[in-house]
């Protein structure tokens, strides 16, 4: 059967409209201050179903295809895969409290064994937990790749209890593979900030004419998802502890929204496009899809550095 019958799909983006207060939109909560709207202007058929691991079905035709590697199609993969870390950071993590804190582990040696990492990270964690007893500690980590294929990573650690003291000349033996840095958490919006921190790829500013400048970067400019196509197929970048708070997703009318957070803080609007039936070159529009941030109007009042106590 001919691939006609999959018609080519692209988004384009258009202005953002003004949503019905009584539409049903999809509301992703994201701890206490932010979440996000996504409205569907006609609730999409499913095209294909996943049937094992290298084939799918066309459900309109019933044609049974093979799934064809793409590097597009990983690359989307993984920004997905972004955004769920984004809406996990955010349920989780603050800027507010100085408890909680950004903790990186680099390696003295090259070390480029994916493998090794997760054990290496999996038995630190158990002598952390060891050294700080009257804590439950619960974590967001990542993997990340260097341009030379070496591998360190970023920990988001917090603690149940309040009051968790990192000392880091404690923590560099805990770690014992090389250097830690630990940083309290930036930005009002830790989701957004440290993905972005986690997915774009820092270079030399004068080797790359299409790098987006950092206010911070100094003489380093970033290439916006450039580290995405550094991770290998099928590699688990980030992990979680079990006791980490999920992001909840909820049915609700618009207005509903809107009394409990007020304006969005940014919009987005695409439109869905495919390929004619007709063989013209006029795209046939099959939805628009509004995707809305919001950040809750009155926040956490922030825990103050100096107020920071060091255990006896």
């Amino acid at each position: 059967m001919s691939d006609s019958n999959t018609r080519r799909a692209r988004a384009q983006e258009v202005s953002p409209i003004q949503i019905n207060p009584h539409a049903e939109v999809q509301l992703i909560r994201q701890g206490n201050n932010h979440a996000e709207v996504i409205y569907m202007a006609r609730q999409p058929k499913p095209g294909i179903r996943r049937l094992n691991k290298d084939e799918y079905v066309v459900l309109s035709t019933g044609e049974i295809k093979e799934y064809t590697p793409s590097s597009g199609k990983m690359r989307e993969a993984l920004r997905k895969t972004f955004q769920e870390l984004r809406y996990l950071i955010r349920s989780n993590f603050t800027a507010d409290d100085p408890y909680q804190k950004f903790i990186t582990l680099t390696y003295a040696e090259n070390m480029t064994d994916a493998d090794r990492l997760y054990t290496d990270f999996k038995d630190f964690m158990a002598r952390l937990q060891y050294h700080h007893k009257g804590h439950k500690l619960e974590y967001i980590v990542v993997a990340e790749p260097q341009g030379r294929g070496a591998w360190h990573m970023h920990l988001m650690l917090k603690s149940r209890t309040p009051g968790l003291w990192i000392d880091k000349d404690r923590l560099t033996a805990i770690w014992g593979h090389g250097y830690t840095e630990i940083e309290q958490l930036k930005s009002d919006d830790v989701g957004n900030y440290y993905v972005a921190y986690f997915t774009d790829l820092a270079v030399e500013a004068k080797d790359l004419t299409d790098a987006v400048a950092s206010p911070d970067a100094g003489n380093k400019a970033y290439v916006k998802g450039g580290r995405l196509g550094m991770y290998p197929k099928g590699f688990r970048f980030y992990r979680c502890s079990r006791g980490v708070t999920r992001p909840t997703r909820e049915e609700i009318e618009y207005w509903r929204v809107q009394d409990e957070y007020g304006k969005p803080k940014r919009s987005k609007a695409y439109e869905l496009l495919v390929d004619a039936n007709d063989g013209s070159d006029t795209d046939e529009r099959v939805n628009l899809i509004q995707r809305e941030a919001y950040e809750r109007m009155e926040r956490v009042t922030a825990i103050s550095e100096n107020n920071l106590k060091r255990p006896e």
